[in-house]
């Protein structure tokens, strides 16, 4: 596994710089947008999840590479459990640099009085630093959800069919359970169900504000992450071992 991860790398080397420039640009919108600097991380951290799961996909059939790949002494197993390596270690690494930069960026704006009153949006607060923490960790259990969706399909179908069945997939999974549920009257204004579900939900975010609710949180989040990609990588083998290439 370590040599087919180490291949996976290489290969996604070049790619993985132009995503964290492009990360850093639409973070930094996004962060004008909100006059805050919480979404850098979790913004970095979904992009190299998704575009990491979509790039490596795209170069299994760029110039036959998925084929030439079997060629060396790296086997299916190897392959898949590689795949979803990289995807995770990107993840962490989008996670990494964005918290770094928020943290040079908080520094810079304590120690240095900047234009336009910068300095007072980006100046250190217990309460930015756990948005922080939060946005990041949140975005990291998307990132993971989708990726354990998509990658599993790219495996069967390999890159070009799969890209004509994903959108109606995800779209099954995110948007047809709602459908269901508002049909069924359960999330209807009057439902006691819903009562109840909002009143766990506003005292869950109401814990999460806390420190410790997002120390919790934060756990929960890197359980959930291995759980998902783990459950996903099971399905991805057994469906890579079938497929004839």
């Amino acid at each position: 596994m370590k040599r087919a991860f180490l291949i996976e790398m290489t290969v996604l080397k070049s790619y993985v710089r132009q995503l964290v420039g492009l990360g850093f640009f639409v973070s930094i919108f996004v962060s004008i947008g909100m006059q805050r600097i919480v979404s850098v991380p979790g913004v970095l951290t979904m992009m190299m999840f998704m575009m990491g799961s979509m790039s490596a996909a795209a170069y299994d059939e760029q110039s036959g590479w998925g084929l030439f790949r079997l060629t060396m002494p790296v086997s299916r197993r190897d392959v898949v459990l590689a795949r979803y390596g990289v995807i995770l270690s990107l993840g962490v690494v989008g996670a990494l640099v964005g918290l770094v930069a928020v943290a040079v960026l908080t520094v810079a704006a304590t120690a240095v009085e900047l234009p336009a009153g910068l300095s007072a949006a980006l100046a250190f607060s217990p309460e930015n630093m756990q948005a922080t923490l939060f946005a990041s960790m949140f975005c990291m259990a998307m990132g993971s959800t989708i990726s354990s969706i998509v990658t599993p399909i790219y495996f069967r179908l390999g890159q070009t069919k799969a890209t004509q069945y994903i959108p109606m997939i995800v779209l099954l999974i995110f948007i047809v359970p709602f459908l269901v549920l508002g049909g069924t009257g359960v999330l209807d204004a009057g439902s006691v169900h819903l009562e109840g579900i909002m009143r766990v939900l506003a005292e869950v975010l109401a814990f999460i504000e806390t420190p410790a609710g997002v120390a919790a949180f934060s756990g929960a989040a890197l359980v959930f992450v291995l759980a998902v990609l783990g459950i996903s990588a099971t399905v991805s083998l057994k469906l890579y071992e079938s497929r004839e290439l």
